[in-house]
């Protein structure tokens, strides 16, 4: 019984959709505001816009990730604005066909496949360089995972995890 675990955190970098979303719904919300002395239910849309902003858009934006290694599996769980958890998913390591890195040259071998591409990394360009999952032959999925967590699925699955 293989009793490892660890768990790893990453904020996922602003893109500029994220500010874009953010600042339409300020300069939106205030428009409706300023218009309300002229037109009263533009208050009533400006209040809309703002529960929007505070429930959806923000949250939404602000993201961080936590994955999970525990007993055969990696569970990736989204974080949002630091309030609300949703698991995104679970994988088992007996179905993954290939961990490796990004630029790696092994993923060549799955160029001709089309796959539905899960990204789940922080999209920073730092030293830390993203890994892609094949999962199950239809999944590719991205994660930004650090090289203690990979060294943990390769001693489970030492035949499809690779760091070069």
């Amino acid at each position: 019984m293989n009793d490892s675990y660890m768990e790893y955190m990453v904020r996922k970098r602003f893109t500029a959709k994220d500010y874009l979303c953010r600042i339409s719904i300020i300069v939106l919300t205030v428009f409706f505001l300023l218009l309300s002395p002229v037109i009263p239910v533009s208050l009533i849309i400006a209040a809309i816009l703002a529960a929007i902003a505070y429930f959806v858009v923000f949250p939404g934006t602000d993201l961080e990730y936590e994955y999970l290694y525990c007993d055969k599996q990696i569970t990736v769980d989204k974080i949002m604005a630091k309030k609300k958890r949703k698991q995104v998913a679970i994988y088992d390591t007996d179905k993954i066909e290939l961990l490796a890195p990004v630029n790696s040259y092994r993923l060549k071998a799955f160029e001709h496949r089309t796959f539905k591409e899960i990204p789940l990394w922080s999209m920073k360009e730092d030293d830390n360089v993203p890994y892609v999952m094949i999962y199950e032959g239809n999944l590719k999925v991205i994660l930004d995972l650090p090289a203690e967590f990979v060294k943990l699925v390769q001693n489970v699955a030492p035949r499809k995890v690779y760091f070069d």
